[in-house]
């Protein structure tokens, strides 16, 4: 279990340093999660986005974020390296926090801080989902059939079905995650921007006749 979880040393370090920071910053240093942890919708705040990425609003909250992290980052991580990784990670974080703070901050008036580790994971479910939507790594070497693609599904129609709903998780920002990938790959070569684009037409193509299927099924 230990090799299989460190067989991609990026995603596991880094869900290391997420599950570490949490506990040290609320209980050691309270008062730094206000100023510096959180993002303010309307406000300039560069320190705080970027600090925002690595942070959750409870414990809850991060365990569930490391579980979407663990699984799906080691997706990416395998498929375009560590460095790219990264710039998924802290661009989907960036326009998270910068979408929620346009859609929800300046155009419904909510003024609730939010947290933008969600944003930064949903960038990477997002990432996975488009590059290697049938297969799951299990090494650096093997992959294995595996519905990839039901993950982000899952989370992008949570986020659809419960954006105005006000139960204090920032779905504005996980949209801006999830769609920050298509931003992204512009900062990409040909190579990946293919790929990203293909994965989109798979997961599109897979998605209507599933509901084609799911709408006969219901009205046979």
């Amino acid at each position: 279990m230990r090799s299989f979880i460190w067989e991609f040393p990026l995603t596991a370090s880094f869900a290391l340093f997420l599950f570490l920071l949490y506990p040290t910053v609320s209980i050691l240093m309270p008062s730094l999660v206000t100023e510096y942890f959180i993002a303010t919708p309307g406000e300039i705040e560069p320190i705080n986005w970027i600090l925002s990425t690595f942070f959750h609003g409870s414990g809850a909250h991060l365990l569930s974020n490391l579980f979407f992290l663990l699984l799906l980052g080691r997706v990416v991580e395998k498929r375009v390296g560590k460095a790219k990784w990264l710039l998924f990670y802290f661009m989907a974080g960036l326009l998270s926090v910068l979408g929620d703070g346009i859609i929800r901050g300046l155009i419904l008036g909510d003024k609730t801080p939010i947290v933008g580790a969600s944003g930064s994971i949903s960038g990477l479910a997002s990432a996975a989902t488009l590059l290697s939507p049938f297969r799951f790594p299990i090494s650096k070497h093997k992959s294995i059939p595996f519905p990839v693609f039901l993950f982000g599904w899952m989370m992008v129609y949570s986020d659809v079905t419960n954006v105005f709903a006000r139960d204090n998780v920032a779905h504005w920002a996980h949209l801006g995650g999830f769609f920050s990938v298509f931003v992204t790959s512009y900062l990409l070569g040909e190579k990946e921007r293919q790929e990203i684009r293909q994965g989109f037409l798979l997961n599109f193509t897979f998605f209507t006749l599933t509901i084609i299927l799911l709408f006969f099924i219901n009205n046979r």
